[in-house]
């Protein structure tokens, strides 16, 4: 039996090819359902089934992508405080 879940993932610009290359490799449903004010951020819903190894790794390598361009932006921020001090 199937056990169908949807998850809502908010999306860095920077990170959308490679989430998108994920997608499209782990042939998930999935659907943009918005952005961010500033158009930084890209909301997309993705269907997976829970019980289903291969899917739940590509969740957790988009979770993985997204953890690592947030990270990248946060250093950027810090960057970006110290040249103006």
């Amino acid at each position: 039996m199937r056990t169908v879940k949807i998850r809502e993932f908010e999306i860095p610009v920077s990170a959308m090819p490679e989430v998108a290359e994920i997608l499209e490799d782990s042939e998930l449903d999935n659907s943009i359902t918005g952005t961010d004010e500033d158009h930084e951020v890209i909301v997309v819903e993705v269907s997976y089934d829970k019980d289903d190894e291969d899917e739940r790794a590509a969740i957790h390598a988009i979770d993985d992508v997204i953890a690592d361009h947030e990270d990248d932006d946060d250093e950027d921020d810090e960057e970006e405080e110290r040249e103006e001090h």
